[in-house]
């Protein structure tokens, strides 16, 4: 046999780079690949702990006090996005939050400083600022550590001045923290660096002996207090470069605390990237406002998110009203035409006319056949005033519905939107097999729920009917005919059911004449009913066409027209 020469066919991960082994959803595209990477840093974050705010780049909106920010003319210029250059950019988020992990901000409110002289201040901060970054690094070992040591290649150029500085020791203290040999250590420095090499020993101690936080905030905050007062005499004559305070003691003046610093000369993105990188994290993310913005083509919208706390449904099931249902989307749906071919009897097959003398089976059958390939979304209002008999009767709606057009290629979805804490929630009433249910509550924002819902259906050449529930006029978000209007131009049939409404008039100032209205919530399921009887019949275009709204069969004369 031949020798073999075999060799590895994985190049090291740390040479090639980190994220390469498992960051695969990379684009040629600026817009998708600034999003994967966004929502990959968020996905990072989120295993260090429960505390840590979201990643957002500089210029995105939704920024809060705790966001990490990340200048995005780190990572732009090629896409995909190199390995090596993520690796870094991941470093310099995962330090930005141990420092919320670890409770940084609660540290320097530990910290005593009102005694100190103003002019010691900056001095304090600059060795307090480089012993929390030290501490933070040592709480992490393993794979992370490794992206921490990525970002850390960056830091370890020394400061160029002609006069010994605080700035240096600092800079000389963190290269040899991190086994960096430096060639600018200097005589004057050495006194000073045996203290710092003393607090670094200690602080490795306190990040792996236990404790609570609180408790390790305050064993750092006294540890920096007694090196200070041990190296202060030590740095007299040395000059300090960068005067700028960590972090000021009334939130009044403090820009920003450590930890949660946007990078200096960060460049915002453009409004129109930074709305395509919105709307590509919308998509796959829980927070869609951007969509429901793009959508209404406003940005005057309240936030909007998916809700994915379920409860499960109990529904009473209309056995009869589910067979009239199943009829009607029967009786109503497209036709597909089968041909049975090589057949004994029927019509005579002229492509199979050469069999006839051989086998006989010369002849074919066409079949016309229910398509059954109906999109029907069903939004329910489950604000406030949905609770009790009529939440009850909307769960015996969507599984009568439901019921009907299981097991065909039908696709059938159910929503129901509330309001919570100024936020518009929609929540998925049907997973799989299984009917959910959720605790009505809030306003009522028809208008935005139902651009959400719209935008839920798939987008093929199916028929899509949306039909709405509710008991009352939208008082929250975009007005309802910003729903209207956005069904039309995407050829959605939009429907409205207004259940016991005491208003009317409003009602139809809103919907126009997308409504009907119902006296009790106790005939909705027939309501369903009469109504998608009178929309087959009357609508025009993608609902119906002449065979399916010429079925006698189905009609029913008592259905009135919506008002």
């Amino acid at each position: 046999m031949h020798d073999i020469a075999y060799s590895n066919p994985a190049e090291s991960p740390v040479r090639k780079g980190l994220s390469a082994y498992w960051r695969r959803n990379t684009s040629t595209v600026e817009s998708v690949e600034l999003a994967n990477l966004l929502g990959a840093l968020r996905k990072v974050t989120g295993y260090l702990g429960e505390n840590i705010g979201t990643v957002a780049y500089a210029g995105l909106g939704g920024v809060k006090d705790s966001t990490i920010i990340v200048d995005p003319e780190t990572v732009m210029g090629q896409y995909p996005v190199p390995a090596q250059q993520v690796d870094q950019v991941a470093g310099i988020v995962i330090h930005e939050a141990l420092h919320q992990v670890a409770w940084t901000e609660h540290m320097w409110r530990c910290l005593k400083q009102d005694d100190l002289r103003q002019s010691d201040l900056p001095r304090l901060h600059r060795l307090v600022e480089t012993a929390e970054d030290i501490y933070i690094e040592n709480t992490i070992r393993g794979t992370l550590g490794l992206y921490l040591a990525a970002a850390r290649v960056k830091s370890f150029k020394m400061p160029s001045t002609s006069r010994p500085s605080i700035d240096a020791l600092i800079k000389l203290w963190w290269a040899l923290t991190w086994g960096k040999d430096s060639k600018k250590e200097d005589d004057i420095y050495n006194k000073p660096l045996s203290r710092l090499k003393e607090l670094t020993e200690h602080l490795k101690d306190v990040a792996w002996d236990g404790g609570g936080v609180t408790e390790r905030c305050e064993r750092r905050a006294q540890l920096y207090r007694a090196t200070w007062d041990r190296i202060a005499p030590m740095l007299e004559g040395l000059i300090l470069i960068n005067r700028r305070m960590a972090w000021y003691p009334t939130s009044e003046t403090r820009p920003m605390a450590v930890g949660k610093t946007t990078p200096k000369g960060a460049t915002p993105l453009e409004p129109e990237l930074q709305r395509a990188i919105e709307i590509q994290l919308a998509a796959s993310s829980t927070d869609i406002t951007a969509l429901i913005a793009e959508a209404a083509g406003t940005q005057d919208v309240v936030p909007t998110s998916r809700w994915d706390f379920h409860i499960p449904a109990h529904p009473v099931i209309d056995k009869s009203l589910v067979g009239r249902l199943k009829m009607l989307f029967l009786g109503y749906s497209e036709r597909e035409k089968i041909i049975s071919r090589g057949l004994t009897a029927g019509r005579i097959d002229a492509r199979r006319l050469h069999r006839a003398a051989i086998t006989g089976r010369c002849f074919k059958v066409t079949e016309s056949r229910p398509a059954m390939d109906w999109n029907v979304t069903l939004l329910a209002d489950a604000s406030g005033s949905m609770t009790g008999t009529k939440w009850r009767m909307v769960e015996n709606t969507v599984a009568a519905i439901h019921s009907s057009l299981v097991g065909y290629r039908n696709h059938f979805l159910a929503y129901g939107y509330f309001e919570m804490d100024g936020v518009l929630m929609v929540s998925n009433l049907i997973k799989g097999d299984r009917l959910l249910s959720l605790p009505p509550y809030g306003q009522t924002a028809s208008g935005q729920a139902i651009i959400a819902a719209a935008l839920s259906m798939p987008r093929d050449k199916r028929r899509k009917l949306l039909i709405h529930v509710t008991d009352g006029e939208s008082n929250f978000g975009l007005p309802v005919q910003a729903g209207i209007d956005f069904c039309r131009r995407e050829s959605v049939t939009l429907i409205t059911l207004g259940c016991g409404c005491k208003d009317k008039s409003v009602m139809r100032d809103q919907y126009g004449n997308t409504i009907q209205f119902i006296q009790s919530f106790r005939q909705l399921p027939h309501a369903v009913e009469r109504l998608l009887r009178w929309s087959f019949m009357k609508a025009q275009g993608p609902l119906g066409n002449k065979r399916t709204r010429s079925n006698i069969f189905l009609k029913d004369e008592s259905c009135e027209a919506p008002e």
